[in-house]
């Protein structure tokens, strides 16, 4: 847990329909590798089956980012392919989707 006053983040859920919702997240780079991610999608998974009354989660991240999908396999987050994003210059982008369904 954070122990200061600091921002060092944010991490968001959207509900997309009435039984699914998105997560995403964002942490200043200075705190990467500490567990502050998994920490805080792990809280907001929880929250959003237990008190959103949502069913499925889902969440993706840059190709060059493995580590977030480290964050997401750790909150119980499974694979699941991918979605092409396009970039400013108008290049295709492989993010890497993952879901977590209602257990």
């Amino acid at each position: 847990m954070v122990t200061t006053d600091e921002m060092i983040g944010l991490i968001a859920l959207r509900r997309r329909t009435p039984t699914m919702g998105t997560l995403s997240y964002i942490l200043r780079e200075d705190t990467w590798g500490n567990g502050y991610a998994t920490q805080a999608a792990q809280h907001v998974v929880d929250f959003a089956f237990a008190t959103a009354g949502l069913e499925r989660l889902e969440a993706m991240h840059h190709p060059d980012n493995p580590a977030s999908g480290g964050v997401l396999t750790k909150a119980g987050f499974a694979r699941t392919g991918t979605c092409d994003r396009y970039a400013a210059d108008g290049a295709a982008v492989a993010y890497q989707v993952y879901a977590l369904p209602l257990l």
